[in-house]
């Protein structure tokens, strides 16, 4: 399914996606394992090794030129690139984050739920670089983006949670940015503190939820609001 410069469309079932959804398998039990083991990440994803640098293209690829039937490829290769969150730095999370960020509009609720993940595992505290991260989301829009997801009726509650979640991490992280400002971030943050829908019921009902809420408030209220 991947040549070496694009992917190219097999029979639905043929045999090159087969054996790509195994190594995207294969690859995804490696990178969560990964994630929390500091030497095996050093190891085998060493920062500009071309073994690394292949890995995180192939992934991109899969990310950016499967076809809509192919989701779950694309739900692979976001969990692993997810996995891999804190091997990026300034140097090389342009597309990173850009391609991320642009999965939350596909419309499948697979995908969108795994790049918010993902997003999450970049702009969490974990992640040394979250403020670099979190300036980098917005730059490609996921303020508007994720307030229109929280704003949404239609929206499963789950993929808002995970929303909310992405939404307060940026928010308590991020430089002051005129884009946060017009999607108004701060009025949906504030709505769901008081309570208003399903998802605000279920922040109320959810202390740590409630207070990472309450958190990225104050930091969008000392931003935009004096």
């Amino acid at each position: 399914m991947l040549s070496e410069h694009k992917m190219v469309k097999p029979a639905k079932h043929g045999d090159c996606e087969f054996c790509l959804q195994l190594r995207l398998m294969a690859l995804m039990e490696i990178t969560a394992s990964a994630e929390h083991n500091i030497d095996l990440r050093r190891e085998v994803f060493k920062t500009g090794s071309q073994e690394s640098k292949d890995t995180v293209e192939l992934l991109l690829r899969v990310i950016k030129e499967s076809e809509p039937e192919d989701y779950m490829l694309k739900v692979l290769a976001i969990k692993s690139i997810g996995f891999l969150a804190r091997i990026f730095r300034k140097s090389n999370h342009h597309r990173v984050i850009s391609l991320l960020v642009s999965q939350l509009e596909t419309g499948c609720g697979e995908v969108v739920m795994e790049a918010l993940v993902a997003l999450e595992k970049f702009s969490c505290d974990e992640n040394y670089l979250c403020k670099e991260h979190s300036n980098k989301m917005i730059e490609f829009n996921a303020a508007q983006i994720l307030v229109k997801l929280l704003s949404d009726g239609e929206s499963e509650l789950k993929l808002q949670v995970h929303g909310l979640v992405l939404m307060c991490c940026i928010a308590s992280k991020a430089d002051y940015c005129k884009a946060v400002e017009e999607a108004r971030m701060t009025t949906a943050v504030r709505q769901l503190l008081r309570e208003e829908g399903e998802l605000g019921t279920f922040v109320s009902q959810k202390p740590e939820l409630k207070e990472l809420a309450t958190k990225a408030l104050h930091s969008l209220i000392l931003y935009y609001e004096y």
